[in-house]
């Protein structure tokens, strides 16, 4: 009998525990506004406010499907104080007016000053409302907002300004003017290498950055303590940053100063300088210009690469009109035809002998890229489309 008094008791407690754990948010319905506040404060939580109405259909909703999921219970119960209050009842009215609440459901999460560290109009689904609740315990907002009134107001001491410098990573702020008065504060007060170089190389991610120049002045001692791999990885990013500035902009000059990134690098710069080059002037309306650098890196650096040749030879039909260098297209995309016979390949074999007036070659070659479009099980539509209009130009001739 007692054996069995105990499994009894056991499975009550099991169920009891699996209701609650699957009920999902535990409010706590007998606290007071303050009450809670005071809670929150004691045991360093926030406190998470529901703010609905009797009559609210989207409160309704959320408390019946998103606040009753067990991975918001989780994630809510061990973290914040959780109380709900209908803002026309009892203390409502006066929370209300308090936080300026004025539609529903209003979710709110306060600090034990009762300081919104967030704030929610409208329902959420489970995963908004647990991402809600993580940005609203996030502390960096309010440690960057600290540590900018002491930089406001003065502060450039080596740790306050390294501290400074981290929470900007952290916080995702661009961080360009704070790193270019460490480093300026740097030089005047003669702080350690083996500090600033560091905190320098973590802090220059893009291109331009302040501290471009001196991961390139500070090679040899940067490379002594991360190796030469994680260095030079460091400066192809960075290059490949001011490569895609200078297409952007149209700037050669932000062109050399990305190849001047990459010189000595490493055993392959060359090869890296002789792709950024070709990259950058791959879009140019200037055949004999992108022709250059094109067969250039081509002939000497990738001779047999099928991608490269089949994107070079579409660029060229793309960009010019002129039959030599329409040729020139045509060898490289039948060479990635051979090297990889694709459908992919094939079109753009056949596009650009469609430019050169070839008609009777461009549809063979539609006919051949359609067949492997089977084989790839994909849809040929632009070999399709090109022999659609082969057949009537020719039709029509």
């Amino acid at each position: 009998m007692k054996h069995l008094t105990k499994i009894i008791i056991s499975s009550l407690i099991l169920i009891s525990s699996l209701q609650t754990f699957a009920s999902g948010i535990e409010f706590n319905h007998e606290l007071t506004f303050q009450e809670a506040l005071d809670k929150g404060k004691r045991e360093g939580k926030l406190v998470f406010i529901d703010c609905y109405t009797s009559w609210c259909g989207p409160c309704k909703r959320l408390a019946s499907t998103v606040f009753v999921d067990s991975s918001v219970g989780a994630y809510f119960n061990s973290n914040y104080i959780n109380v709900k209050f209908d803002m026309e009842k009892e203390e409502g009215p006066s929370i209300a007016t308090r936080y300026q609440v004025t539609a529903y459901p209003t979710l709110m999460w306060l600090d034990g000053n009762g300081s919104i560290k967030n704030k929610v109009i409208g329902g959420l689904d489970t995963k908004g409302l647990i991402d809600a609740g993580r940005k609203a315990a996030d502390p960096i907002p309010d440690m960057m907002l600290d540590m900018d009134h002491k930089y406001s107001a003065g502060a450039r001491d080596e740790a306050f300004m390294e501290e400074y410098l981290k929470l900007f990573k952290m916080s995702g702020r661009d961080n360009d003017a704070v790193l270019t008065e460490y480093l300026k504060q740097a030089t005047a007060q003669n702080w350690p290498k083996e500090n600033t170089l560091p905190l320098t190389f973590d802090m220059t991610n893009k291109y331009p950055s302040p501290g471009v120049d001196v991961l390139i002045k500070h090679k040899n001692d940067l490379v002594a303590k991360y190796g030469a791999k994680l260095y030079n990885e460091k400066i192809e990013t960075l290059a490949n940053d001011a490569l895609a500035l200078a297409k952007k902009k149209t700037d050669e000059k932000m062109l050399k100063d990305a190849v001047e990134l990459v010189k000595g690098t490493g055993a392959e710069s060359k090869q890296l300088v002789a792709k950024m080059e070709m990259d950058y002037y791959f879009n140019t309306a200037n055949a004999t210009v992108y022709d250059k650098y094109v067969t250039d890196y081509i002939k000497k650096y990738a001779p047999n690469d099928a991608k490269l040749l089949n994107d070079v030879a579409w660029q060229y039909y793309i960009n010019t009109n002129d039959e030599k260098y329409l040729k020139k297209a045509c060898q490289w995309a039948f060479k990635a035809v051979n090297t990889q016979n694709t459908c992919a390949n094939n079109t753009t074999y056949a596009y650009l002998q469609y430019k050169l007036h070839n008609y009777s070659e461009a549809t063979k070659a539609c006919d051949y890229a359609i067949l492997k479009a089977k084989e790839e099980n994909i849809a040929p539509t632009s070999a399709l489309a090109l022999k659609t209009a082969i057949e009537k130009e020719t039709f029509i001739k």
